[in-house]
């Protein structure tokens, strides 16, 4: 794995894999990138794809494949591939990678422009809500000081994605009386008035967690 921390590379930073160590079908062919939600198409090749990245190509042209260009007299459809997001996952766990994904976003919470450290701190609340077991990993990576700056510091929409990332890491009680050390309540509490619709919902019930 190739892991570039140099702060001119922060905005595209994730983490890098040579290409012989990713099987090649773990990648949607439209964007060459990891797929987190495979899906088949129903169709003679009966590739596979980024679901997102397929609903976008069916939505331009629902009747042509967009791997083979091949055009049909219906309207394409696919489901979920299991056996292969399970695979993937099981990849992922062999070879660290969301530790390694973890460590990026922490760097780009840091160093990063305004944007990025908005996408940052949404990617490590998503991560924290949707896989329990990165939560303890997440703080232990650093997270939560940057995070907590970043409540005072970020940007509108950094705050309410910092309030939801530190809601879904309060879940965990290790890391409740680490996040109220890092100075967390105050501006907490401060976005209940002053912030979004969403940071003030956020921000409610991370306050919930922490005072469980």
């Amino acid at each position: 794995m190739v892991y570039d921390l140099s702060i001119t590379n922060l905005e595209q930073q994730q983490p890098q894999f040579q290409d012989s160590e990713v099987p090649a079908f773990f990648k949607c062919p439209l964007t060459l990138e990891i797929m987190e939600d495979p899906v088949s198409l129903y169709t003679v090749s009966g590739h596979s794809f980024e679901r997102s990245m397929l609903v976008k190509a069916l939505d331009r042209n629902p009747y042509q494949d967009p791997m083979t260009g091949l055009r049909y007299g219906h309207k394409l459809t696919f489901g979920p591939n299991r056996s292969l997001k399970d695979a993937i996952e099981e990849w992922k766990q062999k070879t660290n990678y969301h530790s390694a994904l973890i460590d990026s976003h922490v760097q780009r919470l840091r160093f990063g422009t305004a944007i990025a450290k908005e996408e940052a701190a949404d990617a490590l609340r998503v991560l924290a809500r949707d896989k329990p077991e990165h939560r303890v990993t997440t703080a232990e990576a650093g997270a939560i000081p940057p995070l907590v700056n970043m409540l005072t510091c970020g940007t509108a929409v950094a705050k309410e994605n910092t309030a939801g990332a530190l809601l879904s890491l309060a879940v965990h009680v290790k890391n409740r009386v680490t996040i109220a050390e890092a100075g967390a309540i105050p501006p907490l509490v401060k976005l209940l008035t002053s912030g979004t619709v969403g940071a003030k919902e956020e921000a409610a019930a991370a306050l919930w967690n922490l005072a469980i």
